[in-house]
């Protein structure tokens, strides 16, 4: 095809067809087309949105640099191609997260704060949408000042029409997120604004946050002229190689990586406990070749799990965000699963989620990967349709039901018999009934600790905590923590920082029901460096330190078992 005397779509549409072929053909009419597109305009909202897709995967995987560069140029002046298409066309761009468009969603209370630091003024209250308008007067009940509650209450104005006499001519959304800043009252403020459920509408406008320009800093661009790295033939090894590019960022640094993670779920109508609660000091970034880096997010203290270690990973190619996910560490395993934003489907994902998968492990010592069933086709029909299921198996992940190992290696049979067989849709709901596994060199069947035991520990929790005598809970939870404390040997835990006190009350009761003082000497020694880690600034260590203390992992399994068999 002469692309030179092609129409408009039928350019964008060859460019997207073409964006993840490589080679010394594909690569040059990629930049033929880059030119020839910069000046013509595109009247169809599909035509352009499928432009913008393209342009984002070339940016983040170039043939070139200069590929890079035409498409980075372009994507920072797209809100000029959004603002000639008509009202109707531009219309059906909302809710894309191009730039020039809006976007509409109620967001939780911790991403309407980021929103309100990082986007004031763009940020409006979308009242056509709010299904409980009432339910803002709760919220605004925290807002008055005492001169102000004989009006509010009158019955004479709604709350919005108070709000609107309040604000002046400040927008609404930044007068109320103005309201919140009082620390002392920051889990009401959340649990009341949530439950008020808002509606926001974002201007995007000139894209200075948008998909297309929403990037962290790449000190270069790497190009891949050679295109896409398949997955390893040998990914367990792969796992396994050591990694020598792997950082702690700094708090600055930190904090420009949360918000790009943040952006990019929020552009997406998304957002993970991960990245709202990320901690700017323990943020690592490993650099894995051809411009991809994977950033792992570790939590504020004061939002981790009692038990496990909570982190987010963010995955970026030239800086762009192109993927994600969360994790829960528990001991030497990590329930995880791969996400890839939809402008870069088509590239490298088994390669890039061995990566993933290669960080944990050398960073948190982790010997088992679990993908829960909805990641392949559980209550996921997008999932299942696109048989997600075989991409993790043929990562080396098994299914662990040994009935449906089975069925897995006889359709994996015909799959080798046959480049054309595709399982049927009941085969897949089959062998996506049950988790899957990964599981490196070391890895014993004695280390796993069954999901459905994190919520028998919490009742083993409860039954500790009842031995309190009648204390209210926080004070009940102090006096386990001090008794736990006692029984390993830490002698003074008043020395300890607040955080690691708070931690320590908070995993003090699953630690208890093992009978932490019938533990060997040497195994309640070492616990005291898991206790004190917990709380520290970084949590990364606890969860190494959890992962080598195989007394308390057999303890709790124990306990656990036990607890299923008499449940009350």
């Amino acid at each position: 095809m002469n692309n030179r005397r092609g129409s408009v779509p039928e350019k964008v549409r060859r460019l997207f067809d073409i964006r993840n072929r490589y080679g010394t053909d594909a690569a040059a009419e990629k930049l033929a087309l880059l030119g020839e597109l910069v000046g013509p305009v595109v009247k169809s909202a599909s035509d352009l949105e499928l432009l913008h897709s393209a342009l984002c995967f070339i940016r983040a995987f170039p043939d070139s640099e200069q590929h890079h560069r035409r498409a980075r140029a372009q994507l920072e002046a797209f809100h000029r191609r959004v603002e000639n298409l008509s009202r109707q066309q531009r219309a059906k761009l909302d809710d894309s997260g191009i730039a020039g468009t809006d976007l509409y969603y109620a967001f939780s209370f911790h991403v309407a704060q980021w929103l309100y630091r990082r986007a004031r003024g763009a940020i409006t209250i979308d009242w056509a949408e709010m299904e409980h308008v009432e339910r803002l007067d709760d919220l605004l009940e925290l807002v008055l000042h005492g001169s102000e509650d004989e009006y509010f209450n009158s019955g004479w104005v709604t709350g919005r029409e108070w709000l609107d006499i309040a604000r002046g001519d400040t927008p609404d959304f930044d007068w109320l997120m103005a309201q919140t800043g009082d620390r002392a009252r920051a889990r009401t403020w959340a649990q009341l604004y949530d439950a008020a459920n808002i509606s926001l509408r974002w201007q995007l406008d000139d894209g200075a946050c948008s998909k297309g320009t929403n990037a962290y800093p790449a000190a270069d661009i790497v190009a891949r002229p050679a295109g896409m790295r398949r997955g390893p033939a040998f990914p367990k090894q792969e796992i396994l190689r050591p990694l020598n590019n792997l950082e702690k960022l700094s708090r600055r640094d930190g904090s420009r990586m949360i918000d790009v993670a943040m952006a990019s779920l929020a552009l997406r109508h998304r957002e993970t406990w991960h990245f709202n609660h990320a901690n700017p000091e323990e943020i690592y970034l490993a650099d894995v070749g051809e411009g991809v880096s994977v950033a792992l997010f570790g939590l504020l203290p004061e939002y981790r799990f009692p038990l496990e270690c909570t982190m987010g990973y963010l995955v970026l190619a030239n800086g762009a965000p192109v993927g994600y996910g969360g994790s829960s560490i528990l001991f030497r395993q990590v329930n995880t699963g791969v996400n890839v934003f939809d402008e870069y489907r088509g590239s490298e994902a088994a390669f890039i989620w061995i990566q993933v998968m290669r960080v944990y492990h050398h960073l948190t010592g982790c010997t088992r990967y679990i993908a829960n069933a909805y990641q392949f086709g559980a209550d996921n029909d997008e999932a299942l349709q696109s048989g997600a299921f075989w991409f993790y198996y043929r990562l080396g992940y098994r299914p662990v039901a040994a009935s449906v190992r089975r069925l897995a290696a006889r359709e994996w049979q015909c799959i080798r018999a046959d480049r054309g067989y595709r399982s049927s849709l009941s085969a897949l709901r089959r062998l996506s009934s049950c988790d899957m596994h990964l599981t490196l060199p070391g890895a014993r069947a004695s280390e796993l600790f069954d999901e459905r035991w994190i919520e028998t520990s919490s009742l083993l929790a409860t039954r500790e905590l009842a031995k309190a005598h009648g204390k209210s809970r926080t004070a009940a939870a102090r006096w386990l923590a001090r008794q736990v404390a006692h029984d390993v040997g830490v002698e003074d835990i008043d020395n300890w920082t607040r955080q690691q006190r708070r931690a320590l009350e908070l995993i003090a009761p699953f630690v208890a029901a093992t009978e932490p003082h019938s533990w060997p000497a040497r195994a309640r020694r070492a616990f005291r460096d898991v206790l004190a880690s917990k709380g520290a600034p970084d949590e990364v260590g606890f969860a190494r330190r959890m992962g080598r203390h195989d007394v308390f992992l057999q303890a709790l399994r124990t306990r656990c078992r036990a607890a299923e068999r008499k449940p009350l």
